[in-house]
């Protein structure tokens, strides 16, 4: 019969080889699995990498007209209004909702600037100030539905989408607006500043402020425990419904903007436009969570994202492929922006 002191020796020397067991099967995991920093440190770089890849092989295929100072800067000023739109769409997903609106703002304000100045002879300030207030006030309205009445907000904003087209048809007779418009309007995005389109310097500066509310304020970070879980957020104290309004308002304000950007470039109003910069919107978030904070929306994976789809439906376009090639490109980019993204927070949790 073992004595206590016997026991105890017995448990001392196996307990070095348990320990070495358990210590090997461990490391064996380790050596199976790629750890979550090695997985974040190399695939936050994934989208810049496969930029450089695309427009190093357009520039092969297409030296005479892809790789050209004349090509980027119509490629940055003509994605400047998808920009704005996804920054938009980045803020009420930051918190976990989704605006399908924000197409159908943009497409309001695009004709209620060139509206205004047409039938009421106000100033560009005036009417751009009208345009991006009209579309806050429906962010807002739309948030207060998803916070305070408890709406689901995929639902609600597709809603108020479709009453928004309908409103523009209404205000536009479902014509253009292109007579009476004033010359500031269309200076708005064809002016310059050391060489650099306006257009390109307004994305610069939107996407700096939104960075700096989300990465370097407490705002920013009770809007991204909103998103991990409401209501964790309002059991420590954090006003999820008021945060949750100020995210719907704010992508209102951006969709707004992106609005008179549009207007300003093309010069009119056009009641089809709106809708269809959507789904490239959302394509770009997602795809822009998949780089540099992997696996969570921000703002220069997004305009990273807006620059690499971008780029690659220009070279294609160069190559002469059909119209219909554009909106499958957007479409796979937002599915395997999914997917990646998926894996990514998949990986980081284990």
């Amino acid at each position: 019969m073992a004595t206590p002191s016997d026991t105890s020796s017995i448990d001392t020397a196996d307990a070095p080889r348990e320990i070495r067991s358990r210590k090997g099967s461990a490391a064996a995991r380790g050596a199976r699995r790629p750890s979550r920093d090695a997985v974040s440190q190399w695939s936050r770089f994934a989208l810049p990498a496969l930029l450089v890849v695309i427009m190093a092989v357009f520039s092969v295929v297409e030296p005479d007209t892809f790789p050209t100072l004349d090509n980027a800067t119509t490629i940055l000023t003509t994605q400047a209004v998808l920009a704005v739109l996804a920054l938009a769409a980045l803020s009420t997903l930051v918190v976990g909702q989704f605006d399908l609106s924000l197409g159908a703002q943009l497409g309001l304000a695009q004709v209620i600037l060139p509206g205004v100045l047409s039938r009421y002879q106000v100033n560009l300030g005036v009417g751009i100030l009208i345009a991006v207030g009209v579309t806050t006030l429906i962010g807002t309205i739309s948030g207060l539905l998803v916070a305070r009445v408890r709406l689901n907000s995929f639902i609600v904003t597709l809603g108020i989408a479709t009453v928004l087209q309908a409103v523009v048809l209404w205000f536009t007779g479902s014509q253009v607006i292109f007579e009476g418009l004033p010359e500031s309007l269309v200076e708005f995005s064809t002016a310059a500043v050391l060489g650099i389109p306006m257009p390109v310097i307004y994305v610069a500066v939107i996407a700096i402020l939104v960075w700096l509310l989300l990465e370097r304020t407490p705002f920013g970070r009770f809007m991204e425990a909103v998103g991990g879980s409401r209501d964790a957020a309002r059991l420590s104290g954090i006003n999820s419904d008021g945060i949750t309004v100020i995210a719907f308002a704010l992508g209102g304000m951006l969709a707004g903007i992106a609005g008179v950007l549009q207007a300003s470039q093309v010069g009119s109003g056009n009641p089809a436009v709106g809708p269809e910069f959507l789904l490239p919107a959302f394509a770009a978030v997602f795809l822009g969570a998949t780089s540099f904070r992997v696996g969570r929306f921000n703002v220069w994976g997004t305009l990273v994202a807006v620059v690499t789809v971008a780029v690659g439906v220009s070279g294609l376009n160069l190559l002469g492929v059909p119209q219909w090639v554009n909106p499958l490109f957007n479409g796979v980019a937002l599915l395997v922006a999914i997917i990646a993204t998926r894996y990514l927070r998949g990986t980081a949790m284990n």
